[in-house]
C-alpha cells in the first residue's frame, strides 16, 4: 500500500519530504537544506542539523538544582509504581505459589534471618505505602485549596517525609 502511494507521488513529482511532518513528532524539527543540484533536497531533523553545524547541545537537567517539590513528585509516582508491583506480585503469588502467601511467609520465617535484617526489609516494604498515603492526603488538601503557598508546600513536604518514615518504622516494629 505504501509502495503504491510512493509510486503515485513520484509520478507526480511530489517530494515525500514535504509530508515528513505527518510521521515526525513536530514539523518545527525538520529543516530542508539547500539542494546540491536541482530537484534534490535533503530532509534532516533538528538534531542532525545541529550536529552538521557543530552547535553545542544546551544543558537541560544538569543545570537545575533539585527541589523538594520535584523530588516529592517523582517519589509519589515511583511509590505508586512500587505499590502496583506489590499488588501484582501478591496476586501472582496467590495464584502460582502452592499454599499461597501464608506459605511464602512461612518460607521466609524458616530462612532464619536475623531480626535487624527482617526489620530493614519490613521497613523497605512499608515505606512506599506510607509515603504514598500521606502524600496522597497532601494532594487532596491541595485540591481543597489548602497549603498552596511556597512555604506551606515545603513544610507539608517535610512533614509528609517525616511522617511516612516514622510510620514505616512503626509498622515494621509490629
Amino acid at each position: 500500500m505504501a509502495l503504491c502511494y510512493m509510486r503515485l507521488l513520484c509520478r507526480r513529482n511530489i517530494n515525500p519530504c514535504t509530508f515528513r511532518n505527518l510521521y515526525t513528532s513536530s514539523s518545527k524539527n525538520v529543516a530542508v537544506s539547500k539542494p546540491f543540484f536541482m530537484g534534490s533536497t535533503i530532509c534532516e531533523t533538528h538534531d542532525e542539523k545541529n550536529l552538521r553545524l557543530k552547535r553545542p547541545m544546551s544543558p537541560h537537567l544538569s543545570i537545575y538544582q533539585v527541589q523538594l517539590t520535584s523530588l516529592l513528585s517523582v517519589s509519589h509516582r515511583t511509590t505508586g509504581i512500587i505499590l502496583s508491583t506489590y499488588a501484582m506480585l501478591l496476586g501472582f503469588g496467590t495464584l502460582l505459589i502452592p499454599g499461597g502467601i501464608p506459605c511464602l511467609i512461612e518460607i521466609i520465617t524458616n530462612l532464619g534471618l536475623s531480626a535487624p535484617v527482617l526489620f530493614v526489609g519490613k521497613t523497605l516494604i512499608a515505606f512506599p505505602a506510607t509515603f504514598h498515603t500521606f502524600n496522597g492526603l497532601r494532594h487532596l488538601a491541595w485540591d481543597l485549596g489548602m497549603f498552596l503557598t511556597i512555604k506551606e508546600v515545603y513544610s507539608t513536604g517535610y512533614a509528609v517525609t517525616a511522617l511516612s518514615g516514622i510510620s514505616a518504622l512503626a509498622l515494621a516494629a509490629i
